[in-house]
C-alpha cells in the first residue's frame, strides 16, 4: 500500500489514506482519521506518524504509531517542540526536529536545541531544523535551515561536526548516493542543490548548482534518487515543476523539467516506473510514467485535500 498524509482537521478529510494503484489508477484501500497530520515513515511496527498540533493545551507536536492496516493506534508522545516537520525511527528509537523551536528531540526525552542565523530577514532568524535522518555508519544527519547548516550528531544527540551551505540558502532536505560517499541536498530558500562527500560523521561541502525558476518566490521542497542512483529529481514550490539531473558523483546535468500537475508539490515518491506527486496546496496526488530516466505521461489523478507526505 502507499500511504498519503493530508494535513487538514479530520473534519476537513485530514488524516492518513492508504492507496493501492491498480491498473494505472489509485484505489482507496483505507482511511485513519487524523488532524494534521505532517510526516510519517515505515517501521517495524507499521507507521510512525507526526501530528502539528495533536495536544489541547499545548502547542508541541507529538507522534504516534499505527499499524500498516491503519486500525490499531497508539498513544501520542509529545516532540518537545513546535511543528515537528520530519522524523526517522531507528530500531526501537524515535527522533524528531521541530522546525519552529529548532531542536532535535529523542524519544520525547532527550532533547538537543540549536543556536544560530543567518541571511534571510524572516525565515532565519534563528534555527529551523528540517530534515533528520540515520547514516549508514550509524549517525543522524541534521538539516538546519535556520542557519545554512548540514550538521551530524551522534544516537544520543552529541554533536559530531557541522558543514555550512551558502550563507541564505536554507538547506531543507537530502539524500544519500546508492553507491558513494556523496550527499546531494536540496535548497529551499535559494532554489538549489548542494554536493557533499561524506564520511564518518563528516561532510565537506563540493559545489552547489542553482536551480533557474521562471516564477518569483520559487523554492525547493524534496529531493530523491532513481531507484538505480544515476539520476535525481527535486520538487519546487510556486514554480510547480519537477526538475531531473543526471548524476556523476558531484556533477550533476539537467536533463528535464516538468510541471507536476498540481500546485506546490511538498513530497513525492519514486516507486518502480512510477513517480507519485503530492500538491499541497491543490490539494491532488498526481502520477506519472517513469521511462528512458525520464518523467513521462500522466497516469492518474485524485483528490486529497492539503496533501503533503507520501509513504511507501
Amino acid at each position: 500500500m502507499i500511504y498519503f498524509l493530508s494535513c487538514e482537521l479530520v473534519e476537513n478529510g485530514g488524516g492518513i489514506y492508504a492507496y493501492n494503484l491498480v491498473d494505472n489508477k489509485l484505489e482507496k484501500e483505507k482511511y485513519y482519521p487524523c488532524d494534521r497530520p505532517m510526516y510519517a515513515v515505515r517501521c517495524e511496527r507499521g507507521l510512525c506518524v507526526l501530528l502539528r498540533k495533536p495536544f489541547e493545551n499545548s502547542e508541541h507536536s507529538g507522534y504516534f504509531f499505527i499499524d500498516e492496516n491503519l486500525q490499531t493506534a497508539s498513544d501520542i508522545i509529545t516532540t518537545k517542540g513546535v511543528v515537528a516537520c520530519h522524523l526517522c525511527v531507528d530500531n526501537k528509537d524515535v527522533y524528531t526536529v521541530n522546525y519552529l523551536s529548532g531542536n532535535i528531540v529523542k524519544n520525547g526525552e532527550i532533547i538537543a536545541k540549536r543556536q544560530g542565523s543567518s541571511l534571510h530577514p524572516t525565515r532565519q532568524t534563528e534555527a529551523h531544523t528540517h530534515y533528520i535522518n540515520t547514516t549508514l555508519d550509524g549517525y543522524l544527519a541534521v538539516c538546519d535551515l535556520g542557519t545554512d547548516i548540514l550538521a551530524f550528531y551522534d544516537k544520543d544527540l552529541i554533536l559530531i561536526s557541522e558543514e555550512k551551505v551558502n550563507s541564505g540558502y536554507g538547506i531543507r532536505h537530502l539524500v544519500f548516493s546508492n553507491y558513494s560517499n556523496y550527499i546531494y541536498a536540496v535548497n529551499e530558500l535559494v532554489p538549489s542543490i548542494s554536493v557533499f562527500k561524506y564520511f564518518n560523521g563528516k561532510a565537506k561541502l563540493l559545489n552547489t548548482i542553482k536551480i533557474d525558476c521562471e516564477k518569483e518566490g520559487a523554492n525547493g521542497a524534496a529531493i530523491r534518487l532513481f531507484e538505480d542512483g544515476k539520476y535525481l529529481v527535486v520538487s519546487l514550490r510556486v514554480e510547480n515543476a519537477l526538475c531531473v539531473y543526471k548524476v556523476d558523483g558531484e556533477k550533476l546535468t539537467l536533463i528535464q523539467k516538468i510541471d507536476c500537475g498540481g500546485d506546490s508539490p511538498r513530497d513525492f515518491a519514486i516507486i518502480g516506473d512510477k513517480i507519485f506527486i503530492c500538491n499541497e496546496n491543490s490539494g491532488n496526488v498526481t502520477v506519472f510514467n517513469i521511462k528512458n530516466n525520464l518523467i513521462d505521461c500522466k497516469i492518474c489523478d485524485i483528490k486529497i485535500p492539503k496533501v503533503l507526505c507520501v509513504v511507501v
